[in-house]
């Protein structure tokens, strides 16, 4: 071994550059996840009439914080696919930074949102944060095929995407505790909005759009992540998106059904949990909030198990790289739908509930190093684009869960408790059904193989070129 191939082999096991983009997406999800959570659990005191802590409380009813709930969703699903788009083609640096300060600069301005403008500015507000928050994840899987080696690929984005959980946890259980001391449930607001813009200058200083970008990167960091990637990733390069060959391509299709049921799960769960809690297992505001995170920092400590376990079979090669992407997704899917149908079809208490609702969502860990990273696998070059797609559609279940929710639950203010308990019942078994379908899908027709299209041929490419070149002059 040459000494120049030593330095390489050195450059893939010491901490480098590509593991700073990693800590730092992380952090800018979880607080962009702080800044998208925060309200399904303030949104419980801020309606709280009885409420004597001498803050504003609001007579909205279930359908009008139904609709605020789900409202960010419909700004989110917009901004999904250009996203994908113009982080392919511009660098995803500068959309990342725009999503995360965007939202957090509105966060901030909610209490006084919601006391000026009523629920219908509320709805307002949130879709512009779903407009800012949608360019975060295909920025952020752009980000990754850039900068991480296949073989580093579940390990960093199990990485990344636990800090949606980090997120999750630290808003449920902080403004829990928030919303009962003294400074009240807009400081749930005010606190993650203002970490945001903190994050925003870290990330201006330190990010870079790919390693050839990146002034601070050692050059044999920067060889081995190049050489790793080989062929398959672009780089800065612009392509034509093969938008024809993605749409027909099968792997495609069980991707996104994947990612469709799995939002539908997800986000039943992460918008209605604390509602559950409230009015099913009778929790107040303090504790409703702590358990409520109680699964999140399940799936938090649980994520890192799953990124080790995934290294470890991918560096091994103990399963194919397909057969892993299925075993860590169907743990995901198949072991939450069946911890659903048991709390759906049993009488439970409500520590026992607790416990299954801990299980089901800390199993979504899978998904880190199953569907979630499937994007990449396809196609480096367009894998953030393809998370632009899948996530748009995937999220209109956001709008989807909590109106699919208050209807089938009913008001909790006029229906009996038996009632209730029968509504989520049913809600439960859905969401289990959903789950085993779509991962079913997976398993039979998912691929973690590189795609043909991932590459256009070289007639295609230097098309592309002449018209983009004509087009700029």
């Amino acid at each position: 071994m040459t000494h120049h191939e030593k330095k390489m082999r050195n450059a893939g096991r010491r901490l480098g550059r590509r593991h700073l983009q990693v800590a730092l997406l992380s952090l800018g999800l979880s607080l962009a996840y702080s800044c998208r959570v925060n309200l399904s659990v303030c949104i419980v005191e801020m309606t709280n009439m009885n409420s004597t802590s001498g803050f504003p409380a609001y007579d909205w009813n279930q359908s009008q914080t139904g609709l605020i709930l789900s409202a960010f969703f419909w700004g989110y699903v917009v901004t999904q696919v250009p996203a994908g788009m113009l982080a392919q083609r511009y660098g995803p640096k500068q959309f990342l930074m725009v999503g995360v300060v965007g939202c957090s600069l509105l966060t901030i301005l909610t209490p006084l949102v919601a006391a000026y403008g009523g629920w219908r500015l509320m709805c307002a507000l949130r879709v512009c944060e779903g407009l800012f928050q949608g360019m975060i994840y295909p920025s952020s899987h752009t980000m990754l095929g850039r900068w991480i080696p296949p073989l580093e690929r579940g390990r960093a984005s199990a990485f990344v995407y636990s800090g949606t959980s980090l997120g999750t946890v630290s808003t449920m259980a902080g403004v829990g505790l928030l919303a009962s001391s003294s400074w009240g449930w807009p400081s749930g607001f005010h606190l993650p909005g203002a970490l945001g813009l903190v994050w925003g200058v870290a990330w201006l200083w330190l990010a870079a759009d790919s390693p050839a970008a990146c002034p601070a990167i050692s050059e044999h960091e920067r060889e081995y992540i190049e050489s790793a990637l080989g062929a398959s990733s672009s780089g800065d390069k612009i392509l034509r998106v093969p938008w024809r060959s993605i749409a027909t391509s099968l792997p495609f299709f069980a991707l996104l059904v994947t990612h469709l049921c799995q939002n539908f799960g997800h986000w039943i769960l992460l918008t209605q949990m604390p509602n559950f809690m409230k009015n099913v297992l009778h929790f107040d505001v303090k504790h409703n909030g702590l358990n409520s995170a109680l699964p999140y920092l399940c799936l938090l400590l649980s994520s890192f198990v799953v990124g080790y376990l995934a290294q470890v079979v991918n560096e091994r090669k103990i399963l194919s790289m397909t057969a892993s992407r299925k075993v860590f997704n169907s743990m995901a899917h198949w072991g939450a739908g069946t911890a659903l149908m048991v709390l759906a079809f049993t009488h439970v208490t409500s520590t026992q509930a607790v416990a299954l609702l801990t299980v089901t969502v800390a199993l979504e860990s899978g998904t880190l190093a199953g569907f979630l990273v499937n994007h990449v696998d396809l196609s480096p070059n367009f894998g953030g684009m393809m998370m632009g797609v899948t996530n748009s559609i995937a999220n209109t279940m956001g709008i989807i869960a909590p109106i699919f929710v208050s209807q089938i639950v009913g008001d909790a203010n006029t229906s009996t408790q038996e009632e209730l308990e029968n509504g989520w019942s049913i809600v439960f078994m859905i969401a289990a059904c959903v789950y085993f379908s779509g991962n079913l899908l997976f398993v039979l027709a998912g691929s973690a193989q590189v795609q043909p299209w991932n590459s256009p041929s070289p007639a295609e490419s230097k098309k592309h070129q002449v018209s983009s070149a004509g087009a700029i002059s």
